[in-house]
């Protein structure tokens, strides 16, 4: 019984350390809110929920890169803003050792500033970076 109360209290300490801040859920959110306030970077939800499915959607790219310049993450020509991109790493995952090579993998201009931000996002969500706030 002690042994899976350990189990258990280190699986919801795991959990609990792939997740943001409240602040910086908070500022996110406020930046998702801002972004979808103005028509030209608003964005159906459902399309962002299913990212995956709609990184060729220009309204979704759009809209990520609204996000990304309001947070600090790029400029708004899709040039990568490094020590903050890893600044956001480090706060969204609990494994250090493979925050450079997230950087390295996920910080990476593309054709567009759009792809750019869609890109970089799904590469976090792939390599298990929750820098992202719940819709």
């Amino acid at each position: 019984m002690k042994t899976l109360f350990v189990f258990l209290c280190v699986a919801i300490l795991g959990a609990v350390a792939h997740h943001l801040p409240e602040t910086e859920m908070r500022k996110l959110k406020e930046v998702h809110d801002s972004c979808q306030a103005n028509p030209t970077t608003h964005v159906d939800e459902k399309l962002l929920k299913k990212l995956k499915e709609n990184v060729e959607d220009k309204k979704v790219g759009t809209h990520l890169l609204c996000m990304a310049v309001k947070v600090g993450l790029l400029t708004q020509d899709g040039d990568l803003i490094k020590n903050v991109i890893r600044d956001k790493i480090v706060i969204a995952t609990h494994d250090l050792s493979k925050v450079d090579e997230v950087l390295k993998k996920c910080a990476v201009k593309r054709e567009t500033p759009e792809k750019t931000a869609v890109q970089m996002l799904v590469c976090f969500i792939d390599n298990g970076i929750h820098y992202h706030h719940d819709l």
